[in-house]
């Protein structure tokens, strides 16, 4: 059994979904059968991907589904039923077919975007506007555990002193009666060789570890993996060569002395829940933190696990003569004499707090990955 965990190195949006594709598109080389586990978040990822011409940003769906790798869905995963559905229809116009398996249990209805979108805290510690963190709040309460249907839907409206609206709860049944023609309960995992664990978000948005309260109500590190798959493990922590923030909370630094970033593929943008897409030279002294706030040495040592850096996003400097970053001492500056990815990768390697066994970067959304020595 090979298992490769691939998580966000700090807030989201750091190319987690090109280097899922990636690592299927290895596996289906080497003749092996991916499966492609998302184990926390929701629809609210936008994980974005391109292969052979045709591009598709992953909400619910797995980053392997391209290639025709299925989706497994964790019990902790939270599925809105008409994102879902969306996404379906969105593939198959695409010629793509999907298969995914899973466990249902967290089920957003639309009194949870509804509620989440009035919410004055939520809206103050931030928002998506997909209605997670009031599912959130509803299944934590008591009697509210009953799984998807009619039931589901009454208790949501009542739970949030909403009245039922007939068009929604029609939209919600036709959409869960969808998925359950093509869902099944539990994909059989011998059926498969290597397990991809997708993350969602980033580390530093995790409700136990992250920057309270601007966080997400997910785990979404190391410890909403099951320990049984960890052990001989190869974790995959994704960066951009710049720091980005989609939300309230941590501002980055240095907007100005960033490139024209002029990425044609960005789907983090200006919005009225999340407000606007901000962005500054990368914060290593972040990534660190994120690091050390989760233990991750501590799985390291543990489970024997094989710990890797991508950096995405390295051609944004291409046409630049340095590269810019933030160091212990408030910033730092790299001549570009030669071969960018490796000058960039050699550069962020030098200020972390652990070594990487393998660092990695891209430069094109089609999963262009590449090893760089550094």
């Amino acid at each position: 059994m090979e298992v490769k965990i691939v998580l966000g190195h700090a807030f989201g949006d750091e190319g987690k979904g090109v280097t899922v594709q990636w690592l299927c598109k290895q596996a289906i080389e080497q003749g092996k059968r991916p499966l492609v586990i998302r184990f926390s978040g929701g629809p609210q990822a936008a994980h974005t991907i391109v292969n052979n011409g045709i591009e598709h940003v992953c909400s619910s769906f797995g980053s392997g589904v391209l290639l025709g790798v299925p989706t497994f869905l964790c019990r902790d995963v939270y599925v809105d039923p008409i994102c879902l559905v969306n996404e379906l229809h969105e593939l198959k116009a695409k010629g793509i077919y999907p298969k995914i398996y899973g466990t249902l249990r967290y089920m957003i209805t639309p009194y949870d975007v509804i509620a989440g979108c009035k919410d004055a805290k939520v809206l103050a510690d931030g928002t998506c506007g997909k209605g997670i963190y009031p599912t959130f709040k509803r299944y934590q309460s008591a009697g509210c555990y009953s799984n998807y249907g009619p039931h589901n839907l009454a208790m949501a409206a009542a739970y949030h002193k909403l009245d039922r609206i007939k068009d929604y709860d029609r939209m919600f049944n036709d959409a869960l009666s969808e998925i359950m023609e093509i869902a099944e309960d539990g994909a059989k995992f011998n059926d498969f060789d290597v397990y991809i664990f997708e993350g969602s978000q980033g580390l530093l948005l995790d409700m136990e570890r992250g920057f309270y309260p601007n966080v997400t109500p997910s785990k979404v590190g190391l410890n909403a993996i099951p320990s049984g798959f960890l052990r001989d493990a190869e974790l995959y922590l994704v960066t951009r060569s710049y720091t980005t923030r989609h939300g309230n909370g941590y501002e980055p630094k240095f907007h100005e002395l960033l490139p024209d970033l002029g990425n044609k593929h960005e789907t983090n943008i200006d919005n009225e829940y999340q407000g606007a897409f901000k962005t500054g030279l990368l914060d290593i002294p972040l990534l660190n933190t994120a690091y050390s706030r989760h233990c991750i040495d501590n799985y390291v040592k543990m489970y024997n696990m094989k710990q890797n850096l991508v950096v995405t996003h390295t051609d944004v400097w291409e046409q630049e003569n340095t590269y810019g970053m933030i160091t212990y001492d408030g910033q730092s500056e790299v001549l570009l004499d030669g071969f960018v990815p490796e000058i960039i990768c050699g550069a962020i390697c030098k200020h972390l707090d652990y070594d990487p066994d393998a660092v990695y970067y891209n430069d094109s959304v089609e999963s262009n990955i590449k090893e760089v020595e550094v």
